[in-house]
């Protein structure tokens, strides 16, 4: 089943992002923590890399960038969504509670959203219903992380895309912003949550050493289901989650101007991406994404908040927004700017 946006209008009202420095891929790989078969895979030029702190202290910075330039004070804001997939430094702390507290400071609800890289999307989703359903005005979404621990390691966590550290921010109104919400669309295919777990077992919290990549996790899965089947039935999940966004928003894919989606390496972008939304790469944020790597629960907040920075996000311009998460689901934003 697909969801729909609830009825009402919503608008995004400030963007913020906290991203730090980036090192170069060229220098990884003459370092030996890279292979030269990863980066002809991803053609990465880049990645960003926090050096330490709490990923909720990037999210605070970026939330408080995305309030002062919206419209409302921490005051207004009535919920408080915090994405994130990477370890947030201590086991059982509520890290989206430290955002909540440095970032608004109010009593409202403050809530972890754990989609991994479909964060911020599924926080959009959630967002707007929770403003339509209290009849409140604004709400803020934020998303850090950083992936100096992965099981795996930052280089060798997943196929196709390295983990970048970063933290994104935005305000989600009913009373007006720089971008309306056109239509938003969540899919989900639960079948698909094997390809993360593949075939091993639980690994105990104090036997996290043991924890298995999601390479090692993949590679099991696709020894039972192949590279064909698995790539057929996520192109199915994409094209579907769009053809409705886009249905709903009464929007042909060729009026779109900017597709913003996961920052993943060229190969996996053409794959899953590019081939089964038949849209081609230089519509895509793909030239600044292989610079900072794929922002984990954020990429598609940076993205806008990229556009808008490169004066591309023009009002009347079109744009769709695409989040994946592991599990698997699929979230997708038409959004329509207003106002520059």
């Amino acid at each position: 089943m697909t969801a729909t946006m609830v009825s009402g209008e919503f608008y995004i009202d400030g963007t913020g992002v906290s991203i730090p420095p980036a090192v170069p891929i060229g220098r990884v790989v003459d370092d030996g923590l890279y292979s030269a078969e990863d980066l002809a895979e991803t053609q990465m030029l880049s990645v960003a890399i926090a050096a330490d702190g709490f990923p909720a202290e990037m999210a605070v910075d970026a939330a408080r960038q995305a309030l002062t330039v919206s419209a409302h004070e921490p005051r207004d804001i009535a919920l408080t969504l915090y994405a994130y997939i990477s370890n947030q430094g201590l086991h059982g702390w509520h890290s989206g509670a430290f955002v909540h507290r440095f970032a608004v400071g109010n009593s409202a609800p403050a809530i972890e959203v754990v989609q991994r890289s479909n964060g911020c999307m599924a926080a959009l989703d959630l967002a707007t219903a929770y403003l339509a359903a209290r009849d409140t005005d604004a709400a803020l979404i934020a998303t850090a992380d950083r992936f100096d621990d992965m099981p795996g390691g930052r280089w060798n966590y997943d196929y196709g895309l390295i983990p970048g550290d970063g933290a994104t921010a935005c305000v989600v109104s009913r009373e007006g912003g720089f971008a309306r919400i056109l239509s938003l669309v969540s899919h989900a295919d639960s079948s698909f949550e094997e390809v993360h777990r593949g075939d091993f077992a639980y690994v105990p919290m104090q036997d996290t050493g043991a924890t298995p990549s999601f390479r090692q996790r993949k590679q099991q899965y696709f020894r039972s289901h192949g590279l064909a089947e698995t790539v057929a039935r996520f192109s199915s999940g994409i094209s579907t989650v769009v053809s409705r966004a886009l249905d709903d928003a009464g929007v042909r894919r060729t009026e779109i101007d900017h597709w913003v989606l996961p920052n993943v390496g060229l190969q996996e972008l053409r794959t899953y991406y590019l081939d089964a939304l038949k849209v081609p790469v230089e519509s895509t944020l793909w030239n600044w994404g292989r610079t900072v790597g794929h922002l984990g629960a954020g990429d598609q907040i940076a993205g806008l908040h990229r556009l808008r920075q490169e004066g591309r996000a023009l009002p009347g311009r079109t744009l769709v927004l695409l989040g994946v998460g592991v599990g698997f689901n699929w979230t997708c934003a038409v959004l329509r700017i207003e106002d520059e």
